[in-house]
């Protein structure tokens, strides 16, 4: 006992400095964290395939469908879900738990990576930008596939500053990214980033090089193998889409995103801070400087990564600050180590913590306010499984249903859909609703918008009456509709 306090009192001497980082950054992402969090269609169809992974062990190769493309992601996040849903007993606040698992980890490795390669200075400011970042703060509270990314980013940068890299390194740098990518394509700009920067400066470390393809390819493995089963369709999908053709706005779209995504992860959602950051590290990483060899290396890369970035968007289309992610990430080790190194240390030091309490500022002012994306004020997940536990009681009298959604786009409602899973009650398969006899949607006060909804859930279902209604809190209703026959 006495030899435990012993080691608890040299952590505690030693790690005084993070820890009161670490905790702040878990507080700023557990606070209200089942009426906060994104609980929306995405987590809602996620969390379904989870259901069957850990009840039926129908284990899958393949992710949801990309955002801005016609193929899909890999499932590496699903699996990354499971061990938090099993040990839950599949109650849906083990998804965002498990965003604040993987972030805590990702502070964690940020920490050690900074500290080893720079210094204790430069470590205790990176962990902090990145733990009161509006931006990463959503990232670290809300389940979705790119929100788990940052982690194997800084395991890949850890590994990447390795000195003296041998086979195993290059391997495991190499699985890092793979890994990355089977979370989110995004991350295939980091990818041939890496390889870039090892076929030309490197290039003398020819096992090493092979070693990081092998490592990329073993960190696909469940991609490839759908591949292999699927007659290649992720490849031929990919290979068929045009992809964005430049336009007028090309260039104002680029712009747009880069300096979103500089204000949204370090700029406190203020858009010129946000500019500034991103023109100060251009300039930084452009300039030459007498820098240190890891300073020196991770410049380079963020430079093929921008590059590479911009070349991509030639390609695709998307225009979201979330697909700039890597090279957001390096900034967050970047930037204070830039600002310390052009200006004076005392001016450095204050820019890098005014900076700080400016995010911090953002993200306190911000803290009781909806992060769900697409969800509207007041539908949050506490109350869709309030929503899912009366319609599992009450359709024991009301057999053959389905449910549906009017408040938000996701018409199928899969977030209500899995929490009625959860009470013991099982909608009808989404096809069904023309053959079901009771439908239950979430809406607002005003009934007459259910007589003359548009959408197919509720227009095939026709005709009904209203049989029941639930006042929800917050202007939102449930009611039960009656399909009634001629």
């Amino acid at each position: 006992m006495t030899k435990l306090l012993g080691t608890f009192r040299a952590l505690l001497k030693n790690y005084y400095q993070f820890l009161i980082v670490l905790f702040l950054a878990i507080f700023l992402r557990v606070y209200r964290l089942n009426e906060l969090t994104t609980f929306g269609g995405d987590q809602g169809m996620d969390f379904l395939k989870v259901r069957e992974m850990v009840l039926y062990h129908k284990w899958t190769l393949i992710g949801l469908k990309t955002s801005i493309a016609p193929f899909f992601q890999g499932p590496l996040y699903l699996y990354m879900l499971y061990p938090f849903f099993l040990i839950l007993g599949l109650n849906p606040i083990a998804g965002p738990i498990a965003a604040v698992f993987v972030s805590t980890a990702t502070i964690i490795l940020l920490y050690i990576t900074v500290r080893k390669y720079f210094s204790l200075k430069f470590a205790l400011l990176s962990s902090m930008l990145f733990a009161v970042s509006p931006e990463l703060i959503i990232y670290g509270s809300t389940p979705l596939y790119q929100n788990f990314l940052p982690f194997f980013i800084v395991l890949a940068v850890y590994l990447f500053l390795t000195e003296k890299k041998n086979i195993f390194v290059g391997f495991l740098m190499g699985l890092s990214i793979g890994l990355g990518m089977e979370l989110h394509f995004l991350n295939i700009s980091l990818g041939l980033a890496l390889f870039i920067y090892l076929l030309i400066f490197e290039r003398h470390k020819l096992d090493v090089i092979l070693a990081y393809v092998a490592g990329v390819l073993v960190g696909l493995t469940p991609t490839i193998a759908f591949e292999f089963r699927h007659n290649f369709l992720n490849t031929r999908l990919f290979l068929s889409y045009e992809g964005a053709r430049p336009s007028v706005n090309f260039l104002e779209g680029i712009l747009s995103q880069w300096t979103k995504g500089a204000a949204r992860f370090l700029g406190g959602n203020f858009t010129l801070a946000g500019s500034i950051i991103l023109a100060f590290m251009l300039l930084f990483v452009l300039a030459k400087r007498r820098l240190s060899r890891p300073e020196n290396k991770l410049s380079r890369l963020t430079f093929i990564s921008v590059a590479i970035l911009l070349l991509l968007s030639l390609k695709f289309s998307a225009y979201g600050p979330e697909y700039i992610l890597p090279v957001l990430m390096l900034f967050v080790v970047l930037l204070p180590i830039s600002l310390i190194r052009i200006f004076p240390n005392k001016v450095g030091m204050a820019l890098v913590a005014l900076l700080i309490v400016f995010n911090l500022f953002a993200s306190a002012k911000r803290l009781n306010i909806n992060h769900g994306y697409n969800m509207p004020e007041g539908w949050t997940m506490k109350k869709i499984n309030l929503a899912g536990k009366i319609i599992s009681q009450d359709s024991y009298g009301h057999p053959n249903f389905n449910v549906a959604s009017l408040i938000d786009g996701g018409t199928r409602a899969y977030p209500l859909r899995y929490s009625t899973y959860l009470y013991g009650a099982g909608p009808e398969a989404v096809e069904n609703y023309p053959m079901n006899n009771f439908l239950y949607v979430v809406s607002d006060k005003d009934k007459e918008k259910l007589y003359g909804a548009k959408i197919w859930e509720i227009a095939s279902f026709l005709p009904f009456s209203i049989g029941a209604e639930w006042d929800l809190q917050d202007g939102i209703y449930l009611y039960r509709l009656d399909r009634t026959r001629n």
